[in-house]
């Protein structure tokens, strides 16, 4: 019994670790700009290129982020992940391709960084 509490004591405490690690991360990350292309417009669907310009004010680091379509209540619509290697002090952008359903895109005023 002492053991099953114990692992999952260790479990739990290397997870808050780990996620307390990628927040310390995030604090040193900044988002200049998020700009979006539409590669296609479908009838009913739109392929759109997500760029979000990042700078590395930290150590080097592999980074994930989160970015979010809203509308004009602030209710998210769309999310788009991206990911990349930054060396301390660069300056990337990063980039992914999301498909949107051409009645949301119509609705989305910005998008927004979700820390």
């Amino acid at each position: 019994m002492k053991n099953k509490i114990r692992l999952i004591f260790i479990f739990f405490f290397s997870l808050n670790m780990m996620l307390m690690s990628n927040a310390i991360a995030a604090d040193n990350i900044s988002v200049l700009k998020i700009d979006t292309l539409i590669m296609e417009k479908g009838s009913k669907n739109y392929s759109l290129t997500v760029k979000v310009f990042v700078k590395n004010n930290g150590e080097p680091d592999d980074v994930m982020l989160n970015v979010v379509a809203v509308d004009i209540n602030g209710f998210e619509l769309e999310n788009a992940t991206l990911n990349g290697f930054l060396k301390q002090g660069q300056t990337k952008v990063l980039v992914t391709v999301v498909k949107i359903p051409k009645a949301v895109y119509e609705e989305i005023v910005r998008w927004e960084w979700k820390r």
